[in-house]
């Protein structure tokens, strides 16, 4: 197994499961296994064609070794290209005996079996975690199995369509840059965590932050002069700053201590709603006159916290205070507290 690093060009890693590779049993020769880069970050999955994201492989071969434990059988199985381990965990102590009497009757020495398995690393060595086990009685089903892994290897596996389906997008619309990826990674992060508030080291640490700023740091050093050596790290957390600025700018998220590095994030379950009510009061303090948007974006934004805010989230807010019968509407662009 070759141990030399080598630079993995996988997709983000929200986006492994939208590869169909990835839940597959993929058909490869055990050569092919053994040639397997492992992700560094993520243990247990391999990089196929510097391209797809990994974790199951079938092979098909002899069994040339069988080691018998108490709790799992372990095949040595070679298709002719090299011999891999496939361990097979036995279901229950209690059916040990009978498990192990079927694999010495079914999976013998000589015998030719297909192997589906997770790939895993034990002791530095390649093998396959047995999903599923069962010989073979066809003489010809080793030559089509070959034909099969090459067949898809040269025009399914080896095809980089889906990492280019990410990168490049359809006809027509703009191609998104790294900056605006990780914009969009950052507000999804908030969203699916429901976060409120974050420092910005924690924030560096999410991996698929970390990889899509790696990307524009490499994106950008193509234009810097060469010999001129470059602090990736600190690059990377630049980047970084700099989307969060443009969400502050943007009225998403408010730097609320420096000390910490804390931002809070604007919303309307978490401040936005309770700040517009509170604007309300004010401005219709005291006859309890309508108070029009325009009049409530003025007095949120003669606050620090809520200076960036647009109109438009004013708006949404609104529209989400209508629902919940905590205001209601006087006229067209005007609102009244209930």
């Amino acid at each position: 197994m070759d141990a030399k690093e080598q630079v993995i060009s996988l997709p983000p890693v929200r986006f492994w499961g939208l590869d169909p590779l990835f839940w597959t049993h993929i058909k490869m020769f055990v050569k092919d296994v053994y040639e397997l880069h492992e992700c560094a970050d993520y243990r247990g999955v391999f990089c196929y064609a510097n391209n797809h994201p990994v974790i199951r492989a079938e092979v098909l071969g002899h069994i040339v070794s069988i080691d018998e434990k108490e709790k799992l059988t372990s095949y040595g199985v070679d298709d002719g290209s090299g011999t891999i381990l496939c361990c097979k965990w036995h279901p229950a102590a209690s059916d040990l005996k009978s498990t192990c009497s079927g694999n010495r009757e079914l999976y013998n020495l000589g015998q030719q079996v297909t192997v589906q398995g997770k790939i895993s690393t034990f002791r530095e060595q390649r093998q396959l975690t047995v999903d599923f086990i069962y010989a073979e009685s066809d003489p010809n089903v080793e030559v089509l199995f070959w034909l099969e892994a090459i067949n898809l290897g040269n025009n399914v596996y080896s095809q980089k369509s889906f990492t280019n389906s990410l990168k490049n997008p359809p006809a027509g619309i703009d191609e998104l840059t790294k900056e605006e990826e990780l914009k969009r990674a950052i507000l999804q992060q908030i969203k699916e965590n429901k976060i409120v508030a974050f420092q910005f080291r924690t924030l560096c640490l999410d991996p698929d932050i970390q990889q899509i700023a790696s990307e524009a740091v490499s994106q950008k050093s193509t234009d810097q002069p060469q010999g001129k050596k470059l602090d990736r790290s600190y690059e990377m957390k630049k980047v970084v700053r700099q989307v969060i600025k443009g969400l502050e700018r943007a009225g998403l998220v408010y730097f609320k201590d420096s000390r910490t590095d804390l931002y809070e994030v604007i919303s309307h379950e978490h401040n936005l709603g309770p700040a517009i009510i509170k604007a309300m009061r004010k401005v219709a303090a005291p006859s309890g006159s309508p108070v029009s948007k325009w009049a409530i974006m003025d007095v949120l934004h003669s606050s620090h916290k809520f200076h960036h805010v647009t109109l438009h989230q004013i708006e949404d807010s609104l529209d989400k205070l209508l629902q919940g019968s905590d205001i209601y509407r006087h006229s067209e662009h005007q609102y009244c507290l209930v």
